[in-house]
C-alpha cells in the first residue's frame, strides 16, 4: 500500500490545472488527505487533497486521479463551529500509511473487541495541534471505530467507538405521552 503524501502532494502543485487555479486562490494551505478503505485498509477510491481558503473559510478537493487531478467546488468544511482548519505540514510526517495500518491491526481486537468491520476512511491531517493519521471504519453493529495514530511518533493518540444509529423507537412507547 506503498503511498507517499509528499510525492503526491508534489504532482498535485506541479498540475497545471492547479497551477491556474491557485493563481486565484493566493491564501489556500493543504489542510488534508482522505481517502475510502476497506477493513484490510485497501483504497477504495483514490485520494482526495483538501485546501482550505481562510479567507472565506471553504474548502477545495483535488480528486488524483490517473491523468492529473479533478477539481470540486468550494465547499463548507465539515467542523464544529469553534473548530480551527489547520495546516497539514507535510514535512513533519513521520509515520507511513503503511506503519498506521499496521498499528491499527496491532490494536484492534484490545480496543474494538467483538466489532466485524465494514469500510471506512483515513484523513492525514493536523487537528488540535497533532498531527495523525484518523482511522475510521464502520462497523456491522452500526458504530464508528476510530483510532488517531500519531504522525510523527507512530503511537496511538485516541481510540474511540462512537454509535451511529441510537434507539429510536420502543414499541412499548406506543401511545405514551412524553
Amino acid at each position: 500500500m506503498s503511498f507517499s503524501p509528499v510525492e503526491l502532494y508534489g504532482k498535485l502543485k506541479n498540475d497545471e490545472s492547479f497551477v491556474e487555479w491557485k493563481k486565484h486562490h493566493p491564501h489556500v494551505f493543504l489542510s488534508h488527505f482522505f481517502c475510502s478503505i476497506d477493513p484490510n485498509f485497501i483504497l477504495l477510491s483514490p485520494w482526495d487533497l483538501g485546501m482550505y481558503d481562510p479567507e472565506n473559510g471553504k474548502i477545495t478537493i483535488f480528486t488524483h486521479l490517473q491523468e492529473g487531478f479533478e477539481i470540486k467546488p468550494a465547499d463548507d468544511v465539515f467542523k464544529k463551529e469553534e473548530a480551527k482548519v489547520e495546516e497539514l505540514k507535510l514535512g513533519q510526517v513521520k509515520t507511513t500509511l503503511d506503519q498506521a495500518d499496521k498499528l491499527f491491526q496491532e490494536h484492534k481486537a484490545e480496543f474494538f473487541p467483538k466489532e466485524i468491520f465494514g469500510n471506512g476512511f483515513i484523513i492525514l491531517q493536523y487537528f488540535e495541534g497533532k498531527l495523525m493519521w484518523n482511522i475510521t471504519l464502520i462497523t456491522k453493529t452500526l458504530k464508528f471505530a476510530n483510532m488517531k495514530v500519531n504522525a510523527l511518533k507512530n503511537e496511538v493518540l485516541d481510540h474511540t467507538v462512537i454509535n451511529f444509529v441510537e434507539k429510536q423507537f420502543n414499541p412499548k412507547d406506543v401511545g405514551k405521552k412524553k
